[in-house]
């Protein structure tokens, strides 16, 4: 078995190329924003419809940057907790002697 290090090292670790279940509850979520954009897309006229892509547009990217912000975030909170974790010094207690 590869060690998580050795996984990342290799460009193994992928979380964005993760494969929706269908039926979840993020899978309805997409088909409700397909089919809302569908039925704009049938009922504008098209001069409204580049205001249409560009809204779109620009609510991906700032979909895309939030999830990319908050996946550092957490890394990071993580990454704290685990050094917090190993800080064995206490105001009240003496360090345990292995």
């Amino acid at each position: 078995m590869n060690s998580i290090l050795k996984e990342l090292f290799h460009g193994n670790l992928s979380p964005v190329n993760r494969q929706m279940v269908g039926g979840s509850e993020i899978a309805h979520i997409v088909n409700e924003l397909a089919d809302a954009e569908a039925l704009l897309e049938h009922t504008l006229t098209p001069e409204l419809l580049p205001a249409l892509k560009r809204l779109t547009d620009v609510q991906t990217a700032l979909n895309a940057l939030t999830a990319e912000v908050y996946y550092i975030d957490g890394f990071k909170t993580g990454a704290r907790f685990i050094m917090d974790i190993q800080d064995d010094t206490c105001e009240n207690l003496e360090p345990v002697k292995a």
